[in-house]
C-alpha cells in the first residue's frame, strides 16, 4: 500500500467489516474498528514496522493485509463481492514471506475462524474481547510453503 492508497483500502475495509463481523459487535466495538481503519491510522501504521499489502485487479483494490511488526496478523480483509475467489489466501501465502519469527498471530474476528483455521492456524486460547471488539487469539507455526497468485491479470502489491 503506498499513502495514495490509504482512502481507497479504509473504504474497502470499512465495506468488508460491516458485511461481516460488524453483525456481532455492539457500538462500541464498531467504533474502535472504525478509528483503527481510517485513512490516518492506515498512514500512521504505514510509517512504523508495519507491512500493508493490497491486492489489486484491473486498477481497482479488492483486498488487504496488514503485517505489524513481522509477526502479527493485524488486519486481513477482502470486499464483499470478491469474497470466496482465494483472494485472502493469495494475500496471506505473499504476507507469510515477509514474517520475521517463528509465529504469526491472529485475534480473528469470530466469524473467520473457520478461515483461518483452514490455513493452518489454530486456536491458542479463549475468545475474548478487547475495546469493544470481540476476536479469537490464534497462531500459525511458519513453514517454508507459499504460493504465488493464481490470477495472471490480478497483483498483489
Amino acid at each position: 500500500m503506498t499513502a495514495d492508497d490509504a482512502e481507497e483500502v479504509e473504504a474497502l475495509v470499512k465495506s468488508a467489516f460491516l458485511a461481516s463481523a460488524a453483525k456481532q459487535l455492539a457500538p462500541a466495538g464498531i467504533h474502535t474498528f472504525f478509528k483503527v481503519a481510517s485513512k490516518e491510522a492506515l498512514l500512521l501504521r504505514l510509517q512504523e514496522d508495519n507491512l500493508i499489502l493490497v491486492y489489486e485487479q484491473q486498477g481497482k483494490i479488492i483486498g488487504m493485509a496488514e503485517l505489524k511488526q513481522g509477526a502479527h496478523l493485524a488486519m486481513l480483509f477482502v470486499l464483499p463481492d470478491w469474497q470466496g475467489k482465494g483472494i485472502a489466501t493469495q494475500l496471506l501465502q505473499v504476507l507469510l514471506q515477509q514474517v520475521r519469527h517463528a509465529e504469526l498471530t491472529v485475534r480473528a474476528s469470530l466469524n473467520s475462524v473457520s478461515f483461518y483455521q483452514a490455513q493452518g492456524f489454530q486456536k491458542t486460547g479463549a475468545a475474548a474481547e478487547l475495546a469493544g471488539l470481540r476476536y479469537q487469539p490464534m497462531s500459525l507455526t511458519m513453514t517454508s510453503t507459499v504460493t504465488a497468485p493464481a490470477d495472471p491479470s490480478a497483483s498483489v502489491l
